[in-house]
């Protein structure tokens, strides 16, 4: 039985419940809602991991995301004041991509970046420069 959230498609037209490889769902609190709808479409053989930047630590909710999945939240707030907008969320970014953008046998990896729509564009910038070949959705 196919989930409600299967024959969600991506911005390329494609299913998401198609995808392999390492798949990276990346934005801030704002984009919790499709970034639910996508993680529960997502193949359970896919490595999700999910990075939710939220400006304080009340934003932070639980996110199921299958089994696999990686979820990890991302804390403006640190005690001391507030760090600026997509600072630690581009960290994370950058992190993801060192570990599943490169791979040993020198082949391309298989891996897809989902950004959301408020993620500032200097990140998206950076993310395309970090991946094999682009395929920013």
């Amino acid at each position: 039985m196919e989930s409600d959230a299967t024959p969600l498609r991506r911005p390329d037209g494609g299913r998401w419940c198609d995808l392999g490889g390492a798949v990276l769902l990346a934005g801030d609190a704002r984009n919790l809602p499709e970034m639910r709808r996508i993680a529960a479409a997502l193949s359970p053989a896919a490595h999700v991991t999910v990075l939710v930047e939220a400006a304080v630590a009340s934003q932070v909710e639980p996110l199921p995301a299958g089994g696999a999945a990686r979820v990890t939240w991302l804390v403006r707030s640190d005690g001391e004041g507030m760090r600026p907008r997509g600072e630690r969320l581009a960290t994370a970014i950058h992190a993801w991509c060192a570990e599943w953008a490169c791979a040993a046998d020198g082949a391309d990896p298989v891996c897809t970046v989902w950004l959301g729509a408020r993620t500032p564009s200097r990140i998206v910038r950076m993310t395309r420069a970090l991946l094999p070949t682009p395929r920013v959705p």
